[in-house]
């Protein structure tokens, strides 16, 4: 396999002089994009070259000797400009793998995450007791990744995803259908679990599982490209604070929730203590669990309704 060409750079992409195998060209924009700032170019520049040739990554390798048209270097080099502005290549490419599954993202939505695995894991360890049927509730699904893949896993489940972004149900709704989940799940628009208070029988629920905004404002881990162009509702809590929020859905899951049935929240590793005492206030709640994340950090806590209240 022939060594990549070495970057040349102009300041809208690699030049139109870059050389014109896919395996040269792949090398350029990665030489580029690493100029950029970005923490895994090469895999950037596969990813968004897949994009703009129609093809999949192991392609790429197949066809590595394969000139490239000028239309087509072209359509690469708009994803890199915008890439290289900080637009996220999951919304370049229109999705995102979650759970081993592609799901489609869009600026509607927050884009999944590795972590939030760990809320899916949770849910499945939880449930897995109930039995071969239960009922489950997400709140703020965005994506639908959480609720779509926790049916695919548990296919006598049914439930319910709300979010108050209708356009973020729309986005769920696409991958409910790309997923064949479509008749087990129904997407309602509404705050939090309000919206389940007219449909739902109280005690009916399994399950409840969310990952809430819980990102602080000003926090300076948080890569400014996520505050540009991800969804500011899915990112940071309103003006109660992420405690406030925690507070409304123990108060609005407990009733749905029948005995014994879970509420699991992702959180903040540093707010995952302050989560856990939460739930020990009053007499609604067991003693909490958390689960780890791949790292090792607290990423979901989760408790059980009290058997009697």
């Amino acid at each position: 396999m022939p060594s990549p060409a070495p970057s040349r750079e102009g300041p809208e992409g690699p030049e139109k002089s870059a050389p014109d195998t896919l395996m040269g060209v792949l090398g350029a924009a990665a030489s580029w994009l690493g100029n950029k700032g970005l923490e895994r170019p090469r895999l950037e520049a596969e990813v968004l070259l897949a994009k703009a040739l129609g093809l999949d990554r192991l392609r790429l390798y197949l066809e590595f000797d394969r000139p490239l048209s000028e239309e087509e270097k072209e359509s690469f080099r708009k994803l890199l400009r915008e890439r290289a502005r900080g637009v996220p290549s999951a919304y370049l490419v229109g999705e995102r793998e979650f759970h081993s599954l592609a799901f489609s993202v869009d600026p509607r939505v927050l884009i999944p995450r590795p972590e939030t695995e760990t809320l899916l894991e949770a849910a499945l360890e939880v449930s897995f007791p109930v039995g071969e049927k239960g009922l489950f509730a997400d709140v703020g699904t965005g994506s639908g990744c959480l609720a779509v893949s926790f049916l695919l896993e548990r296919p006598g489940w049914r439930g319910w995803a709300t979010d108050l972004s209708g356009p973020a149900l729309e986005v769920a709704r696409a991958n409910a259908q790309r997923h064949g989940v479509t008749q087990r799940l129904r997407l309602v628009r509404g705050d939090l679990l309000a919206p389940l208070r007219e449909t739902v029988e109280e005690g009916s629920l399994d399950l409840v599982l969310s990952n809430p905004p819980y990102v602080e404002r000003g926090d300076p881990g948080l890569d400014p490209d996520v505050a540009r162009f991800e969804p500011s509702g899915a990112l940071f809590p309103g003006p109660e604070g992420v405690e406030g929020l925690w507070r409304r859905l123990r108060e609005q899951s407990r009733p749905l929730l029948r005995p014994g049935g879970w509420l699991l929240l992702e959180c903040a590793p540093a707010q995952a203590e302050a989560l856990a005492r939460s739930f020990r206030k009053g007499l609604a709640w067991k003693e909490p669990r958390t689960w780890e994340d791949l790292a090792g950090r607290p990423r979901v806590v989760g408790a059980q309704v009290a058997e009697s209240t």
